[in-house]
């Protein structure tokens, strides 16, 4: 637990956290930087929306967010997608400026990072803008929102970019243990829906806890959220940190809570809120579902919730994001560095010889981590301390460790780190370890191996290769510096 926050905010930062109170807002800044288009065209729900998601996340660096407003059949509905399909687009909202590099926006993360003190301001739910309209009779989410299947063969309609709010149903009051996660949710009817959330989930816990006490559990299912919120609803903290602290800390201002009707603490600016509460020992089919490793899950029963009212702003904006993808989508760019931060922030108290985390790929499943080694076999050390973490226990399977001198970050070192540095004896395998079940390698849900390959340099006791001597390329910030110099002369 920490309460004084690492770092000063710069002046452009804090101004960037002290104008965005809701989705609306960060669409704006969008806008006005270049990254948002808005799709006038008429599309229908299906293929159009998804063609437009998976163009959109196509560019990774500077893809923008993209506003539909003329949907076939969902007359004045408006969705959103890509508001956190590029680099760019993070960047603008740390404020940074466009063209920052993914190491440069890791960094900035990394020291953002580490204060769970919640910056909040609240707001009377009369006067908060989500709370304006409100359904409790007759409720039907297939009315309410502009529903499509995120993939062609989805088993049903979607709802994959939410925000839900739970508590822990044998500690109530403790803010902290609060959680805020994204998990996909399949509408079943006008007013059902299951959600999968898997054990190691907070979710999954407050899940657990509700049926084993056969206590009440009521959930709070945001869409269309504050970009920080969504990106550390994703993220791995402790089970007793608070996501509403971490993304108001990295904002460096506060976030405006307000009261749902069933009692938990929610975004005042969200688009729409959906309040539910679990059917305890129910159980109804699911999916499949395209997740991120860009495969179907499979079919499986999951808990129910019954719909219990909706609150809504003036002309919501449906937000979703393309999931699904075997290359990249905004699913990718929304958890990458939010993932790559705590597992830095973990291993380093640990080790303080860690220099960078890159976790991008597929959620975690290949990582690169780079390290000084501190003695021969030590990177392997390290590498099993990651899979002890939070985000490691249940997703971290390819690890590949490199050497301070390498950018984990850039692709074309760490493939030279593998071709240079890799010995047999350096690969090692661990069968039948605890891994999610959306991995398509599994053969029994839920297990899995992990592999760890060491790239890094060695040292004594290891036998050293008369070809060891590295060429000692310029490199720097003076060689930095000709870059920028050469790009802004292309450019002209």
């Amino acid at each position: 637990m920490h309460s004084e926050r690492k770092s000063t905010l710069s002046p452009e930062a804090q101004a960037v956290g002290r104008r965005i109170k809701g989705l609306r807002d960060f669409l704006a800044l969008l806008d006005e930087n270049g990254q948002l288009a808005v799709w006038e065209e008429e599309v229908l729900p299906e293929p159009d929306i998804r063609n437009v998601s998976v163009a959109a996340g196509r560019d990774a660096m500077h893809g923008p967010a993209v506003l539909l407003n003329n949907i076939r059949g969902y007359p004045g509905k408006q969705v959103v997608v890509g508001v956190h399909g590029s680099f760019t687009n993070l960047a603008l909202l740390m404020g940074q400026p466009k063209g920052t590099s993914v190491k440069e926006l890791f960094y900035e993360m990394v020291n953002r990072w580490g204060c769970d003190e919640p910056l909040i301001e609240r707001v009377d739910p009369n006067a908060a803008p989500v709370r304006r309209n409100r359904v409790e009779d007759d409720i039907n989410l297939y009315e309410l929102l502009p529903l499509y299947r995120i993939n062609e063969y989805d088993g049903g309609f979607y709802i994959d970019k939410a925000n839900m709010v739970s508590r822990d149903p044998s500690d109530p009051e403790n803010f902290g243990k609060q959680n805020v996660g994204i998990y996909r949710i399949q509408v079943h009817g006008p007013d059902m829906f299951s959600l999968d959330a898997v054990p190691s989930h907070d979710m999954g816990q407050h899940i657990r806890i509700a049926e084993r006490e056969q206590a009440e559990l009521n959930i709070a299912v945001m869409i269309g959220n504050h970009p920080a919120l969504a990106m550390f609803a994703g993220t791995p903290v402790d089970y007793d940190e608070s996501e509403y602290a971490y993304a108001s800390q990295m904002m460096g201002a506060p976030l405006e809570l307000t009261t749902s009707g069933n009692g938990l603490d929610i975004l005042a600016n969200s688009e729409l809120v959906i309040e539910a509460q679990m059917v305890n020992n129910e159980r109804i089919l699911e999916g499949p579902f395209g997740e991120f490793p860009g495969t179907y899950s499979g079919v499986r029963r999951l808990n129910v919730f019954r719909v219990t009212a909706v609150s809504y702003r003036d002309d919501p904006i449906f937000e979703s994001l393309h999931i699904g993808s075997k290359s990249w989508c905004e699913h990718d760019t929304l958890l990458g560095i939010n993932t790559c931060a705590p597992i830095y922030n973990q291993l380093k108290q640990s080790f303080p010889e860690i220099v960078a985390v890159n976790a991008l790929y597929q959620h975690g499943l290949t990582a690169v981590i780079a390290v000084k080694n501190r003695f021969a076999g030590f990177a392997k050390s390290v590498a099993l301390r990651a899979l002890g973490t939070p985000h490691g226990l249940m997703y971290l399977k390819n690890l590949i460790m490199v050497d301070a001198d390498i950018d984990p970050f850039d692709l074309n070192q760490v493939i030279w780190s593998l071709s240079n540095r890799t010995r047999a004896d350096d690969i090692i395998v661990l069968p039948n370890m605890p891994l999610s079940d959306a991995d398509p390698s599994a053969e029994i849900g839920g297990k899995g191996h992990r592999l760890i390959i060491d790239a890094t340099s060695y040292m004594p006791p290891d036998p050293i290769s008369v070809n060891n001597n590295l060429v000692e390329s310029p490199a720097g910030a003076e060689i930095e510096d000709l870059q920028r110099r050469l790009d802004e002369l292309r450019r002209k």
